[in-house]
């Protein structure tokens, strides 16, 4: 495998550009292939069947751009990693968090907030007890806040009522100092979160995940050295969204693309 080839990474919507960024950050070499499906989100609230099919078409579409690995940023995809079909290796998000909680966490209970789909799945308790018995998360889900933060970002009543719904049963159930933020979206509102909750303190998985990929690339001979690299950005539904999470997070210098997967969304790019 050639190491100039890029990488991709997949999300359900604006939410893994909070991947995106650690990767710039972390290996500012690398070309970047980033495929947002926000005409589908949220994943989080379809079934397991929905979610493998859709995760199983973007990643068809990624490795036809050549890439040598994918980060599933999504933490819903992550949660059926196992059922996915792929030529490339993969690196989940759960995983990572998991190993992040661990990293700087010395606590024995730990919130997380999730997707309905990764709350349901358990997988976050299943991975987190394989790595350390001792540990174990308080968990809330939400079905709405993913959405809202994918595309209205600016109403800040309606962020603020959401996160306190998705992070206050958490904190009624004990002394919870670390909150996991498994749900891609959840980073690019961390600012907001801090704000409402000073006492917690965040653990963003991407920066872990990325590190995994880099151990990876480094130990295949498959790390690229020589200039900047590229990002390219694909999503199935308006590229206004985007440009403006880009912008959030400080992110220039990229190729933004609307596409259709499916024949039948091809009316859409008219």
């Amino acid at each position: 495998m050639n190491r100039e080839r890029p990488v991709g990474v997949m999300d359900s919507g604006v939410g893994g550009l909070t991947v995106v960024k650690e990767m710039v950050k972390i290996l500012p070499e690398e070309d970047v292939i980033y495929f947002g499906d926000s005409k589908r989100m949220p994943y989080g609230n379809r079934s397991e069947e929905e979610i493998v099919y859709l995760a199983n078409e973007i990643i068809a579409f990624l490795e036809n751009k050549g890439v040598k690995a994918i980060l599933l940023a999504c933490n819903t995809v992550s949660s059926q990693m196992d059922k996915l079909t792929h030529r490339v290796p993969l690196f989940g998000i759960i995983e990572a968090g998991c190993m992040a909680v661990l990293e700087n966490s010395d606590s024995e209970e730990i919130g997380l907030i999730a997707t309905v789909a990764t709350v349901k799945s358990g997988v976050y308790e299943k991975t987190l007890e394989r790595l350390d018995g001792n540990r174990k998360f308080v968990s809330n889900d939400s079905r709405k806040l993913p959405q809202i933060i994918n595309d209205q970002l600016r109403h800040r009543y309606l962020l603020d009522k959401h996160i306190h719904e998705c992070i206050d049963p958490i904190l009624e159930q004990g002394s919870i100092r670390e909150l996991v933020l498994g749900c891609s979206h959840f980073p690019i509102i961390e600012k907001e979160i801090e704000e409402i909750y000073p006492h917690l303190r965040l653990i963003n998985p991407a920066n872990k995940q990325v590190r995994m990929l880099e151990a990876y690339l480094l130990e295949s001979s498959l790390n690229k050295t020589d200039k900047q690299g590229d990002l390219t950005v694909y999503t199935t539904a308006r590229v206004q969204e985007f440009r403006e999470t880009m912008d959030r997070l400080g992110m220039e210098n990229y190729t933004l693309e609307k596409v259709a997967l499916l024949e039948e969304d091809q009316q859409d790019l008219i």
